[in-house]
């Protein structure tokens, strides 16, 4: 149980109690601050699968979720990127593959997903390959909801035409002012520029494409990013997103873009909860899927047992392979390394013991943001882990501060409780006798 030292606007102090593990937010003498009117008798909750390395978890031949990898190549190199240092251990498929894949599929494949994801790299460098996999995939399960995040650089009136006759949902992944964290904009390309617009103009409707960053120490303002999209493509209803914030992968995100000085994390804290004030979180799906996530856990009564790791790769119906059927951590890793965990066909003999539950992890499960933040990426460890862990957990104080202003009208001063940190790579210094 944590105490939440807050602050009215008139500047009265105001304690709560808050516990992540049983979504108890209280007022000091116990009594509720929000209560349930809806619902006649409690909920029953399934606890999530608790993976780790010791105990693995397994994946099903009837996902609802279903990320197809086409290759981890890439037109870009974001300074961030968390597939660099997997790329030499991707699996090399040709285009002839997608074939391969698409018969291999009726041997293993059970069941009807609901969503099918398109992944690179880049996946519009895989085009040859999408035009065999989609219309086949959209023959077979004319139901699902396929999707495709690209850095739009590679577009073309061919592409927006594939796009538009099998309604794939389209992120478009690009850091606005900080796009040169990524690459070059292809906002400034006089060829691929219209054609970003025109997608958004055909797309825009029912929730067909949004544009999505990265919250990093120089781009930590989702109304400022916002605003940019919204002046690039002359539209007030444009809707952008946040693919979170910044996680660190290799040393170079370590000793780049994925360290913040407490000065910037003070301003992204800020920021984050200055958007909720302001009512301009609530125009951005990321941060008000997380404060009505968080809100209704508190309604329900949501035990932190039933959560699952924030990408919900750690679920058994969530799978990604590649075009070989192999079995991988997520799309965002190879085959042919730590993350290969064997082959579709083979699904019985697949195990995910590459990753680890945040209840395995002390720093979670003495989190005061746990419910907001997920557990941060799986498969991490040591020092990556312990930035990665350190930047969700400012983030999740911003949200936490966001949603105590927008719904209690507080302001969040401090946390009182056994908060612990990872612990952290020690240097140390060492002379050599002369």
């Amino acid at each position: 149980m944590f105490t939440l030292h807050c602050t009215t606007t008139d500047g009265e102090s105001v304690k709560l109690r808050y516990s992540p593990h049983s979504s108890e937010l209280t007022n000091i003498d116990g009594s509720p601050v929000l209560t349930n009117t809806q619902l006649q008798k409690p909920r029953s909750w399934a606890d999530a699968t608790s993976i780790s390395p010791n105990s693995p978890g397994l994946k099903q031949r009837n996902p609802q979720v279903l990320k197809i990898q086409l290759g981890l190549g890439c037109n870009y190199a974001c300074s961030y990127c968390s597939q660099a240092n997997h790329v030499s251990d991707m699996a090399i498929s040709k285009t002839a593959d997608a074939l391969s894949f698409l018969a291999d599929l009726d041997r293993w494949m059970e069941g009807i997903p609901t969503e099918i994801e398109f992944w690179g790299g880049e996946p519009l460098l895989y085009f040859r390959k999408l035009e065999i996999l989609v219309p086949e995939l959209d023959r077979r399960f004319p139901d699902a909801e396929f999707s495709m995040v690209t850095n739009g650089s590679l577009l073309t009136p061919e592409i927006l035409a594939f796009i538009e006759l099998y309604d794939i949902r389209i992120t478009v992944s690009h850091d606005g002012p900080a796009q040169h964290l990524r690459g070059e904009d292809p906002f400034d390309d006089p060829f691929r520029g219209p054609l970003i617009s025109a997608l958004w103009r055909e797309r825009k409707t029912n929730d067909r494409m949004i544009f999505s960053s990265v919250l990093t120490p120089i781009n930590s303002d989702p109304v400022s990013l916002r605003a940019w999209f919204v002046e690039k493509l002359d539209d007030p209803d444009v809707v952008t997103s946040l693919e979170g914030i910044v996680a660190v992968h290799d040393d170079k995100t370590l000793k780049g873009s994925g360290t913040w000085t407490g000065q910037q994390y003070k301003e992204l804290r800020e920021n984050i909860a200055q958007s909720f004030e302001t009512h301009e979180a609530l125009k951005i799906p990321a941060l008000l899927s997380k404060a009505e996530g968080f809100l209704q856990a508190i309604v329900l009564s949501a035990p932190s047992s039933a959560s699952g790791q924030k990408c919900g790769m750690d679920r058994s119906d969530h799978l990604a392979v590649d075009l070989h059927s192999n079995v991988l951590t997520c799309q965002n890793t190879g085959a042919n390394g730590h993350h290969g965990l064997g082959n579709a066909l083979e699904m019985e003999e697949v195990f995910l013991n590459t990753s680890t539950h945040w209840s395995h992890r002390e720093c979670c499960t003495h989190c005061p943001v746990l419910q907001l933040c997920g557990g941060s990426c799986m498969y991490l460890d040591g020092e990556e882990f312990a930035q990665s862990c350190e930047n969700e957990y400012q983030f999740g104080l911003g949200l936490l501060d966001g949603i105590l202003r927008r719904t209690f009208g507080l302001k969040l001063k401090s946390i009182e409780g056994d908060v612990r940190r990872p612990v952290r790579r020690k240097t140390i210094s060492i002379t050599l006798a002369q």
